[in-house]
């Protein structure tokens, strides 16, 4: 049976069903006077992204893309990002709508974590979709390196029940021939990950026949990726974090997800 998680709001009881990360992993929280509390690390990590292919990358808690960050529509949330990179980093919050000094853009509307430092976010969750969180400071090498994840808010209210939720961030990396650590500056890639793994070392996404699933994918890479469904057809119900209504929805075997959205 699979489990529900429950969020317990001013007067009312919301469940929702936790989304699946293949390769990846979903980030902790505890309740400290109503407000949801996280603890993000910016840190170097060494990434297997299969069997003989390794390498030194920056990462959220010891992996790339980071894990995800799960909550829900109504709530407020307290982010604690601390830094163990050799340099100064930010982290922001692509899609959310929140107060301008929490946005983490270094330089425009606060100042950069430096190395050793931590830096708390507060905010609250005022919409809700498939959103994702990235460092921006020196954006290009440090989300080239892997400084990347997932935000997941749930609505308050259930839009549309589905028995598999998945999570799936899509990544290009340049590894040169004898190096250990990615190249961030070309676009020349040579290594494609759907969560920070490549074949055969991807999980598979399971579901039993009948079953109704959602699949979220987010692209915070350099390219556009068309990513195609071999056998099904489905439907594209978010855009950027936007739900699209029933009669706006269509029909696709293929979606091409640009760089910095979500579908």
């Amino acid at each position: 049976m699979m489990k529900l998680f429950l969020f317990l709001g001013f007067a009312s009881l919301h469940a929702y069903l936790p989304v699946t990360v293949p390769n990846g992993a979903t980030l902790p929280y505890e309740v400290v006077d109503g407000v949801k509390e996280f603890h993000l690390v910016a840190e170097p990590i060494h990434q297997e992204f299969s069997p003989g292919i390794t390498a030194e990358c920056w990462g959220f808690n010891g992996r790339t893309p980071g894990p995800v960050i799960e909550a829900v529509e109504g709530d407020t949330v307290r982010i604690f990002v601390e830094n163990r990179l050799p340099e100064a980093t930010t982290v922001h919050w692509h899609g959310l709508i929140l107060p301008n000094g929490m946005d983490g853009v270094a330089g425009l509307n606060m100042a950069p974590i430096p190395p050793g430092k931590t830096a708390v976010y507060e905010f609250p969750l005022v919409q809700s979709g498939t959103f994702m969180y990235h460092a921006h400071y020196d954006d290009i090498i440090q989300i080239g390196l892997g400084l990347t994840g997932f935000f997941i808010i749930h609505p308050r209210e259930e839009e549309e029940k589905v028995d598999r939720d998945f999570v799936i961030m899509l990544a290009e990396w340049q590894i040169p021939a004898g190096a250990s650590r990615p190249d961030p500056m070309t676009m020349d890639f040579n290594y494609f990950t759907f969560n920070g793994s490549l074949y055969p070392k991807t999980e598979p996404l399971v579901a039993k026949l009948g079953e109704k699933v959602r699949i979220r994918l987010g692209n915070l890479s350099l390219h556009s990726h068309p990513i195609h469904l071999h056998g099904y057809e489905f439907f594209v119900t978010r855009s950027g974090g936007k739900r699209i209504p029933p009669s706006a929805r269509w029909s696709e075997v293929t979606v091409n997800v640009p760089v910095g959205t979500t579908k």
